[in-house]
């Protein structure tokens, strides 16, 4: 009896207790780097975002706002000292719609969207951003960041003449070394006469309740076909924002003609050249017996690239790696951030 006593004390104890306990605890999984940064509310989610993902950064945490501290590069477990500052950023655009230095993101994508070569990036000190100004800005723009103003119109879209002048003459002379190499082998050589096309997808607070993710297409300056859109419905995650991007980029391009779609979402080609024909096999249920997520949206995929293979035509798929200045990218994930900022319709 003394033997069945201690078992008993001890499946009562505090550390049978503590388990309990913990095992009752929300957990919130934090994934800084994988196919869709974010905080997810079950590890099924988070495991989506992070297997077979290279380099996969995530970690679970007890406070949805310690896992968001996570994701936006803290670390809350070693708690900030008081007196230390907010770490400011400035966004310098030196060429866009509008030029100057700016504060937070939503502004900076407001003033590159849509514009014709535009040339920007992000400083920790102002004045990294004000060099980078003097350096690539229009001599106008360049007076006004020192006074803390923007400008729009020729001031903000011409740049500094001088680098213009450059950087037109390497674009010269790399459009002729391209085509020179065109017929020996260049890499795109076999997508020369497909309509090329940039998607993207963005969400502000993806994972979360409250987020709102945009769409962006991009087919090139000032392109009519060019997209910037609210995703519709719910869930606001990136990766229908993705496939979204791909279904609209499908949409608009004629169904006889040959489509080149480049997008940084390697979880949506895979949905779209891999995973579909195993799911439609299974009626559309994972592996796991669970109903694939965004089959509707991956579904609408696959009838848009069957009907343009009877048609004649054909549907290929590059990734490129995310904000790796690829100026197509880019321009897509700009139209996308964009979109998420405007209202749901």
């Amino acid at each position: 009896m003394a033997g069945l006593k201690r078992v008993r004390d001890e499946a009562d104890g505090p550390a049978a207790k503590r388990k309990r306990v913990d095992a009752l605890q929300p957990k919130f999984y934090a994934v800084r780097r994988g196919r869709a940064q974010g905080v997810y509310y079950t590890w099924a989610d988070c495991q989506a975002q992070i297997v077979g993902y290279k380099g996969a950064v995530f970690k679970s945490f007890p406070t949805e706002s310690d896992a968001q501290a996570f994701v936006d590069g803290q670390n809350p477990e070693k708690p900030a000292s008081s007196s230390r500052p907010i770490q400011e950023k400035f966004y310098a655009v030196a060429r866009g719609n509008k030029a100057g230095i700016f504060l937070n993101w939503e502004e900076t994508a407001a003033s590159i969207t849509g514009a014709v070569g535009p040339r920007f990036k992000k400083f920790n000190t102002r004045q990294e951003a004000m060099a980078f100004m003097r350096q690539y800005a229009s001599p106008e723009a360049v007076k006004a960041a020192e006074a803390g103003l923007i400008v729009s119109g020729r001031n903000a879209e011409q740049g500094n003449p001088e680098v213009e002048a450059q950087s037109r003459k390497k674009s010269e002379s790399k459009a002729k070394k391209k085509a020179g190499a065109a017929g020996s082998g260049d890499e795109d050589a076999e997508f020369a006469n497909h309509v090329q096309v940039y998607t993207d997808g963005s969400s502000r607070g993806n994972g979360r309740v409250g987020a709102a993710a945009g769409v962006g297409v991009y087919f090139g300056p000032n392109d009519p076909r060019n997209v910037s859109e609210r995703l519709s419905g719910e869930p606001q995650t990136n990766q229908r924002a993705e496939l979204t991007a791909i279904l609209f980029a499908l949409q608009r391009v004629p169904v006889n003609r040959k489509i080149l779609i480049i997008t940084d979402s390697q979880y949506s080609i895979n949905c779209a050249t891999v995973w579909a024909r195993s799911w439609a096999k299974k009626n559309w249920v994972s592996s796991t017996g669970e109903e694939v997520k965004n089959q509707d949206l991956v579904r609408a995929i696959i009838e848009q690239m069957t009907a343009r293979e009877k048609a004649g035509g054909v549907t290929s798929f590059k990734w490129v790696n995310g904000h790796n200045k690829n100026p197509g990218n880019e321009a897509a994930d700009a139209l996308a951030v964009a979109g998420a900022m405007k209202p749901m319709v």
